[in-house]
């Protein structure tokens, strides 16, 4: 069941601090059935680009916005349940594994390498972190899901329960802090990035991902449907200039920029599109698209991944862009 949430305005960018805004689009909850049914519209900042939610949900609603069935939280009972031997399955870690040896790359060597994962869920993440071979890695991790939590610190991991920006975490200490699509879900991007420029050491390394607006299936489909909306749990969204932006602004060095294919929002932005033509076909859209199960180890999933995954591929040989951005700050080295 639905219900409507509390709200608060969304003025002022968080990158500029500009309150001269123009409307790009408004849009609805369409993947689970147990949030809000209400409204939300998204704004881009006339000066730096930055979009975001006007307004937004405010703090207080995140329990009922991230609802228990929220799909990040049983990453790890999904791991157990794939068989190990499947395609996809070998592909998706393959793959998350490629991006945690990058991070790991660009981060200083230590040994331990303190590693510290915002929005960590069940510790899916971290675990693999700690399968690298030939790496010492020191494993914390950050949520405010108090079952999720449980699960990571089960895994043997340092656990912090609560929002990042609220909890104590200990200064100069971590050589990277990693956010894979959290940034765009914060009530402020500029402040949790100056909390992670806190806690790092200098030369520390944050490595983060999160969509990007300037992509072309979100200029297509800018209107209402674009995945990566996510109504109403995304409330920032960026591009190559905010994130530059806010670098600045947070005394990071941008290191690197790259992009980087992502089926899941396809699969939003399909299953939109349906619901909103006939939301009586909320059972086709589910099955074509499914907005909540499309990582479990099926073949018309592993089908949709490839399909949703070449066609990143060519727009970006087409445009030098995808709609999925890995972003990596540098702090910088004491003189």
């Amino acid at each position: 069941m639905k219900s409507s949430i509390k709200t608060v305005p969304a003025q002022i960018c968080n990158c500029c601090n500009s309150t001269v805004q123009e409307f790009v689009t408004t849009g609805r909850e369409h993947e689970y059935d147990n949030t809000t049914d209400d409204e939300f519209t998204v704004v881009r900042c006339v000066d730096c680009g930055l979009c975001y939610l006007n307004p937004r949900p405010d703090v207080s609603e995140l329990a009922t916005i991230y609802p228990p069935n929220y799909y990040s939280y049983g990453q790890q009972q999904l791991k157990e349940q794939a068989n190990p031997n499947s395609l996809l399955h070998r592909i998706r870690y393959n793959g998350f594994r490629a991006k945690i040896r990058q991070g790991l790359d660009f981060a200083p060597k230590h040994d331990p390498v303190t590693v510290l994962d915002i929005g960590c869920g069940d510790g899916h993440t971290l675990n693999l972190y700690r399968e690298v071979d030939g790496v010492n890695v020191e494993t914390h991790g950050v949520d405010f899901n108090l079952e999720a939590v449980a699960k990571a610190a089960s895994e043997g991991h340092k656990t912090y329960a609560g929002r990042f920006e609220d909890v104590a975490l200990p200064e100069n200490y971590f050589d990277l802090v990693i956010a894979s699509h959290v940034i765009e879900h914060v009530a402020d991007p500029k402040e949790f990035v100056d909390c992670v420029h806190r806690i790092l050491r200098p030369g520390g390394i944050f490595w983060f991902e999160t969509p990007n607006i300037g992509s072309l299936d979100a200029k297509v489909f800018r209107h209402h449907h674009w995945g990566a909306y996510h109504f109403p749990r995304h409330w920032y969204f960026f591009e190559r200039k905010s994130i530059t932006k806010l670098a600045e602004l947070t005394g990071f060095d941008l290191a690197h920029l790259d992009f980087y294919p992502n089926a899941i929002f396809w699969f939003w932005t399909f299953h939109s599109m349906i619901l909103s033509s006939n939301p009586k076909l909320r059972w086709l859209a589910d099955k074509l698209f499914p907005p909540v199960d499309f990582q479990r180890d099926t073949l018309a999933n592993f089908l949709r991944i490839c399909l949703f995954c070449g066609v990143d591929v060519l727009i970006r040989l087409a445009t030098g862009e995808t709609s999925n951005m890995i972003v990596v700050l540098k702090k910088t080295e004491s003189v």
